[in-house]
């Protein structure tokens, strides 16, 4: 039985994880896949994640057991969590058992402060680019899903989908993945609301009034999508 551990933490973003949540759980609890399910914060109990939602989790840092994989999520949350050494730590000794460690949003800055990385291709929640660039140890890749050996990432928020399914294929196999994606319907429309004019308009990100370029992989996306 293979063993998925969710890492959540105070101001988490629910999408960041409860999308890659749910896929898995439909593999499970549909196609009886053999992995067990965990949501594991620092004290184990309730969480307050952002946008008002409260989750329970099933282990603390103390309690999990070796994983086979570990998603880290992404949310305002990790501007505080980036400095949690309990939680780097987590990371950091759970590692060395993980087929795969799954980065989702900005989960990446939580990995790459566990310093596990060496001058590896990432992906990120697009408004946090620039932050990333900062970094002279990582390549930002402006792709939705980045992988690296064992260590993968997803873009912002509703990207960590794309990425659980991504990892059934490598587990399970492309049919089994595409099984998964059929009942949990994932099929986006394509329909475009937004333009390639549309990031001028949205407020600032962690009050830096300067918006950044958008990544190649939302510019071809509009490109071929028209309002």
């Amino acid at each position: 039985m293979q063993k998925i551990g969710v890492l959540i933490y105070e101001q988490v973003q629910p999408m960041d994880f409860i999308g890659p949540w749910e896929v898995f759980a439909m593999w499970k609890n549909i196609l009886e896949a053999p992995i067990e399910l965990y949501l594991i914060s620092e004290k184990g109990g309730p969480v307050n994640c952002d946008d008002n939602l409260t989750i329970q989790s099933h282990y603390s840092f103390s309690q999990t057991p070796p994983l086979d994989y570990l998603v880290v999520p992404g949310g305002r949350g990790r501007l505080k969590e980036v400095n949690n050494s309990a939680l780097i730590k987590f990371i950091q000794e759970q590692y060395p058992h993980l087929k795969y460690l799954l980065s989702i949003c900005t989960g990446m800055f939580l990995v790459h402060q566990a310093k596990i990385l060496k001058s590896a291709d990432v992906t990120t929640y697009w408004r946090a680019i620039p932050e990333v660039q900062t970094f002279n140890d990582v390549n930002v890749v402006g792709n939705r899903v980045v992988k690296n050996k064992n260590v993968w990432f997803a873009g912002g928020i509703s990207s960590g989908i794309d990425l659980a399914i991504e990892l059934i294929a490598e587990i399970a196999g492309k049919e089994v993945a595409g099984q998964v994606q059929l009942i949990f319907e994932y099929f986006p429309s394509g329909l475009a609301y937004t333009d390639l004019e549309t990031a001028k308009s949205l407020p600032p990100y962690n009050k830096n009034p300067v918006q950044p370029d958008l990544p190649a992989y939302i510019k071809n996306y509009l490109k071929e999508k028209k309002r």
